[in-house]
């Protein structure tokens, strides 16, 4: 069974932000998620993807509202499906980021209830 120096519980900014530190000191860190992937609540369901639909939302207000610029758009309509796309893709692009750094900085990630022996840890 693998040995580590801090256990982290959650992976949201604050686990996130703490591993990397952990690591950056030169500890072996594991941080434990109750969620499938890595990046807590603020990530998947919160802050960014909710970040992603404010900026939709500004960008189709400023569409139907040009005319006050001087801009006359007609036909206007939303695609849900490239909008929800986009909020994903933003999402999963984070992610990828922040598994690079688990490997760069020495820390590891675990689902809460998972054994570390099964994983192979």
């Amino acid at each position: 069974m693998a040995k580590y120096d801090v256990a982290i519980i959650g992976s949201g900014p604050g686990g996130y932000v703490a591993a990397i530190r952990a690591g950056e000191l030169g500890l072996k860190a594991v941080v434990v998620e109750k969620d499938p992937y890595l990046g807590g609540t603020c990530l998947h369901v919160g802050c960014i993807p909710t970040k992603v639909l404010l900026h939709h939302a500004e960008v189709y207000d400023q569409f139907k509202n040009g005319a006050e610029l001087g801009f006359e758009v007609s036909g206007l309509k939303i695609n849900w499906a490239n909008v929800l796309r986009e909020k994903t893709k933003s999402s999963r692009s984070i992610r990828k980021a922040s598994s690079f750094s688990s490997r760069r900085t020495r820390w590891s990630g675990c689902r809460a209830g998972e054994s570390m022996q099964a994983r192979g840890a």
